[in-house]
């Protein structure tokens, strides 16, 4: 009896008196670092003659390319301060293909800046950023511009199909979002500095939807794979027929929408979706329609986009100038949830 007290009395010993260090709150100190994936779609909406726009993809793209450094690469999105960022960037700006078969036709690597390829060599990061070494920002802007031009071109012969949907199906992989966090804790100034990506996708599109399943064996009632003009228009008929006077209540009420993506990697990925058209806008701008069709596709889109569960989205429709597009996608870049 003894023993069995004696035994009993040592294991909730054990279990009870170990020491433990008393828990410290530790400051924590986050590098974030952009990583921008540019995914344009190459359809016919790029076609000037057929859709006629003040602003072209490769302004905005150059607009991009010119705006890497110093503006986004030192703001401090953690503070959000510009110009306070000045060591360990990683921030990569890159162009990817919707389209996943034209990707074999160009060097994916002309039109990337990747400063992630410099690790912790901070000496070598600076010199590149500023033009002092053979390598350098300058040279990578110019091809990165080259490249992208050369691109466009080719799309507008070739009458490129853009499926939208199964770009955030399949085409958006982890290549493309970086999930890591590097985190190293000081227990000597009880901190711990944290090291990981703001993934953000620039989706350049006209909002339509038209190159994936098409047909009513391709919906779900109210909610399909596709968005085409048709759906937009028969949409705008129902609710007229329905006589509500509010159209996101009748939305969510007959259940309209886009069928949702089921991709994991969305859930850490910061959506900004560019240049949509409303082709219900005749050529001297006035609304041929109500709702007209921008309406119906911010419905469409921020029900898919939040469904699909992206951790943030914004919808712009068409810029009027560079200037306005890159100062809209700065905004985007730099009020993006930090967790």
């Amino acid at each position: 009896m003894l023993c069995t007290i004696l035994i009993i009395v040592g294991i909730t010993c054990v279990k009870n008196c170990t020491t433990v260090e008393p828990k410290v709150n530790f400051a924590v100190f986050d590098d974030i670092h952009y990583n921008i994936t540019i995914a344009p779609d190459l359809s016919n909406r790029i076609d000037t003659a057929l859709y006629p726009r003040a602003l072209s993809d490769v302004a905005i793209v150059n607009g991009f390319i010119d705006a890497f450094y110093p503006e986004i690469v030192t703001y401090d999105l953690s503070k959000q301060k510009e110009g306070q960022r000045k060591t360990g960037q990683k921030d990569v700006l890159r162009i990817d293909f919707i389209n996943q078969k034209m990707g074999g036709d160009y060097v994916r690597a002309d039109m990337e800046l990747n400063l992630d390829r410099y690790g912790k060599n901070q000496a070598e990061r600076i010199q590149y950023l500023t033009n002092q070494s053979v390598e350098n920002l300058n040279q990578d802007q110019q091809k990165f511009k080259r490249a992208y031009n050369k691109l466009n071109d080719a799309a507008v012969n070739q009458n490129v199909k853009a499926d939208v949907w199964s770009y955030f199906k399949n085409g958006i992989k982890s290549s493309l979002v970086d999930n890591n966090i590097d985190s190293v804790i000081n227990k000597k100034q009880n901190s711990i500095s944290r090291s990981f990506a703001c993934n953000v996708l620039v989706l350049f599109t006209d909002g339509y939807i038209e190159a994936g399943l098409y047909g009513k064996q391709n919906c779900e009632r109210n909610k399909c794979y596709f968005l085409d003009s048709k759906r937009v228009a028969d949409f705008r008929t129902a609710f007229k027929k329905s006589g509500s006077s509010d159209i996101k209540a009748f939305f969510q009420q007959e259940e309209y929408g886009i069928i949702p993506v089921e991709n994991p990697l969305l859930k850490n990925l910061n959506v900004l979706v560019m240049e949509m058209y409303d082709r219900s806008i005749d050529a001297s701008g006035k609304a041929t329609h109500h709702p007209s069709d921008w309406e119906i596709l911010q419905l469409f889109w921020d029900d898919w986009l939040t469904k699909s569960d992206v951790k943030s989205h914004r919808l712009l429709s068409t810029a009027s100038s560079q200037q306005e597009a890159i100062r809209h996608a700065q905004d985007f870049l730099r009020s993006r949830p930090i967790e």
